[in-house]
């Protein structure tokens, strides 16, 4: 068989497809099958490799909030005390009480058992656990730093701009007073979250969910005002 007689035809479909650009749907029908391959592989993009790994990142900081919440984590009520375990879901299954009783202790896994007074308030010691560490300011317990000392990354607040799973809200008072949590979900303008040194007598890990609109989300305490989020990306 003579193969020049095969590559013509196909040749010449592949062109046609290619200089058709939007109406090449019927002469991709037509087109012989070594054509058509050749043609689709040439029209599906490559996929966004940054992209794709920014999106597994984001799925992995959930997972660890997912983890935070569900798991027995490591906490003290005395300094040099025993290292006794929470009981995730009591009281509820919002919950993670990193105590005992109505203790306020402060002194868990994320803080580094509070062995520096000023970590008790760890908030951002648990956000940067669940961001694994990376990406972090240099003072992650500062609630304020997670705004200062990301640079691009920090958003301020616009009702119109959403955070994403991964992404770290910020709220502030006045003099130091902060607070800042993960994002766990977002769904219309509802925004759930992940948070240390919340919930249960101020010492637990609990999911918090917040309306995205008009002057955003609001703290139960209603002491501090939401100033934006962070992103690791």
């Amino acid at each position: 068989m003579d193969n020049r007689r095969v590559i013509a035809p196909v040749t010449a479909a592949l062109l046609l497809l290619l200089l058709a650009g939007a109406t090449a749907g019927p002469a991709l029908a037509a087109a012989p099958p070594a054509a058509r391959s050749h043609a689709r592989a040439l029209a599906t993009p490559e996929p966004d490799a940054e992209a794709e790994a920014e999106a597994a990142e984001r799925q992995r900081i959930v997972d660890r909030t997912t983890d935070a919440l569900t798991t027995p984590k490591r906490f003290r009520l005395k300094r040099g005390g025993p290292v006794l375990r929470s009981v995730p879901g009591r009281p509820d299954q919002d919950t993670n009480y990193l105590g005992k009783g109505k203790s306020n202790a402060n002194m868990n896994e994320y803080n580094d058992f509070a062995r520096d007074p000023n970590q008790s308030q760890w908030c951002g010691f648990f956000a940067a656990a669940m961001w694994g560490r990376r990406g972090l300011p240099a003072d992650p317990g500062s609630s304020r730093a997670w705004r200062t000392g990301t640079g691009g990354r920090w958003h301020p607040y616009a009702a119109d701009r959403l955070p994403r799973p991964g992404d770290v809200l910020m709220w502030a008072g006045r003099g130091t007073a902060g607070h800042v949590g993960v994002v766990a979900a977002v769904s219309g303008t509802r925004v759930t979250t992940v948070e240390g040194n919340t919930g249960y007598h101020n010492d637990s890990i609990a999911r918090q969910r917040y309306e995205w609109t008009g002057a955003g989300p609001v703290l139960k305490d209603r002491t501090k005002t939401i100033q934006g989020f962070a992103s690791r990306f």
